[in-house]
């Protein structure tokens, strides 16, 4: 044996001691769709030492068998904590196991567990755990936790991964095996989750889907605040009445509906839009029927973008146009003051400080620390999903084109800059999709087609080669459905075929641009 065979064979076996050790290797892989029962009382899981089993040690607090019921089998329920406060919950089908793992995302600054957001993948009878990103608090308001550097951390990405790390741990213990598939779904907060774990854990899941990804590095300090701004006047009251934004939404309609070719309430592209809100202002006096001068003000605004004093862009995209019944001073508000007070410079600001004491000239700059910390991609780098790519990971991402809280436009900033890195848009559709979402609010609602599962349409695709080309998305009323419509892989978009019923999707086709667009936005942040 060479000495550098000897070596390389001493190297490997510590690796394999490691292994053994920390417990990864010392099961086999769960069989697909085999109805794997446990083989540990699940009350026992309590009295298991997970100390060595990961990255951080964990705590099992509790654990019981919740008995089946409408649809999902018995399972036993497992609540927990993962150095230092990340609490979780993991649900184990007791007989039916399908092999795989799931992991749900979060909203806003979290602070919950959202177990029931899996509640899908549990009756299909996945492993499911859900955690808080490692602090307690209100998903909208007051992140106050953000004193501590460690859930600071927690929140930008650590949390997510060691969930992920703990989930699988302690499914291996329950079952006797590892998971075969693991799998992540989240919007908005949950959306980053996703984004960060392909590119800084990218071994964690086989496939992700990441929904209207927001970046709080981005939208606290920026965007929220640039919106909450224009929204609300210096006493608090919201700028627009809700018949106000009405208003300001069917002119936009009435004048944008038909580029796409069909006047049906939706607008394909907002991009496509070129309106202009002082169309609809009052000629004197204010009316029911028309904008004062300061909503026509505050719409620009929005559709523009929050920019500094010299004109730059401070975000890649701005609010769409069609967004409008969505709008919400309070709400921009609430998470921008959040984020300003809590999460966004290296040291809180005084006590005192509000969402106005920001300055969009000297400010930005000394929010950049912290966004290298929570956003996927820190300020003035691409994204680098080589590592996710090549170790076979599937990525799914959507984002509604009528979300007003994270601009769409920032999300097809992102996916340009992914295509440009790794191939181009063919090469790249091969395992990373993009579904825009036209006429879709943040993460669901609008009056459009917002409802779609994608978790099945993932899993063939990591594990059957089947590629989503085609997903049916549905708007539901009170009385049923109200109209499907496809959804295609950007850059492709629906087209009604001309004939039959407008609101069946099976009357549409793919469509796609007459020549490519860069989709890449020049800003502050934009790579160097």
């Amino acid at each position: 044996m060479t000495m550098l065979h000897a070596r390389l064979f001493h190297v490997l076996l510590y690796v394999a001691l490691l292994a053994s050790s920390s417990g990864i290797y010392a099961a086999e892989v769960a069989a697909l769709d085999a109805q794997v029962s446990s083989t540990l009382q699940c009350e026992k899981l309590t009295e298991e030492d997970f100390k060595n089993s990961g990255t951080a040690p964990l705590s099992v607090v509790s654990a019981k068998l919740v008995p089946a019921n409408d649809g999902t089998s018995e399972y036993c329920a497992v609540n927990g904590y993962i150095q230092p406060q990340i609490q979780f919950e993991v649900r184990l089908p007791s007989h039916n196991w399908n092999g795989r793992y799931f992991q749900t995302g979060c909203g806003g600054f979290c602070g919950i567990v959202g177990i029931n957001n899996c509640s899908d993948a549990l009756a299909a009878n996945y492993v499911v755990a859900a955690h808080n990103m490692g602090h307690v608090g209100l998903p909208v308001k007051d992140p106050v936790w953000g004193n501590d550097p460690a859930l600071r951390e927690d929140f930008g990405g650590r949390s997510t991964h060691l969930m992920a790390v703990a989930g699988k741990s302690i499914a291996e213990r329950y079952y006797g095996k590892r998971p075969a598939r693991s799998y992540f779904r989240g919007c908005s907060t949950g959306g980053r989750e996703g984004l960060s774990e392909a590119q800084r854990y990218p071994d964690d899941f086989d496939g992700i889907i990441a929904g209207d990804p927001a970046f709080p590095g981005r939208l606290g300090a920026i965007a929220n605040n640039w919106d909450a701004r224009q929204l609300l006047r210096d006493d608090g009251s919201e700028v627009f009445t809700p018949a106000k934004l009405a208003i300001l939404h069917a002119a936009v309609i009435r004048t944008c509906d038909k580029l796409d070719g069909l006047a049906d309430g939706i607008l394909m592209d907002p991009r496509a839009c070129n309106f202009d809100p002082a169309k609809v202002q009052c000629k004197t006096i204010d009316k029911d029927d028309c904008l004062t001068a300061e909503q026509v003000a505050a719409a620009k605004a929005l559709y523009s973008g929050p920019v500094n004093s010299r004109g730059e862009k401070l975000m890649p995209g701005a609010t769409p146009y069609g967004s409008e019944p969505s709008w919400s001073g309070a709400g921009r508000r609430s998470l921008a003051e959040g984020y300003l007070r809590y999460l966004a410079f290296p040291s809180n600001p005084p006590a005192d400080y509000n969402y106005r004491s920001f300055n969009f000239d000297t400010d930005v700059e000394k929010t950049e620390q912290m966004a290298r910390l929570y956003d996927p991609v820190a300020p003035h780098e691409a994204p680098d999903l080589r590592a996710f790519e090549q170790r076979g990971g599937k990525l799914i991402v959507y984002h509604g084109w009528a979300d007003a809280g994270v601009s769409p436009m920032a999300l097809l900033d992102y996916y340009a800059h992914v295509t440009s890195r790794q191939g181009g848009g063919e090469k790249v559709r091969n395992w990373f999709r993009v579904f825009m979402v036209p006429g879709m609010f943040h993460c669901r609602g609008g009056n459009a087609p917002n409802t779609f599962e994608l978790l099945p349409d993932l899993v063939k695709w990591v594990e059957q080669g089947q590629a989503p080309d085609r997903v049916v998305a549905t708007q539901n009323g009170p009385t049923g459905v109200i109209r499907t419509r496809p959804l295609f892989p950007h850059p492709a978009f629906a087209r009604y075929t001309g004939k039959g019923d407008v609101n069946d999707a099976a009357n549409w086709m793919s469509a796609s641009p007459k020549k490519a667009v860069d989709d890449r936005i020049d800003w502050v942040r934009a790579p160097k």
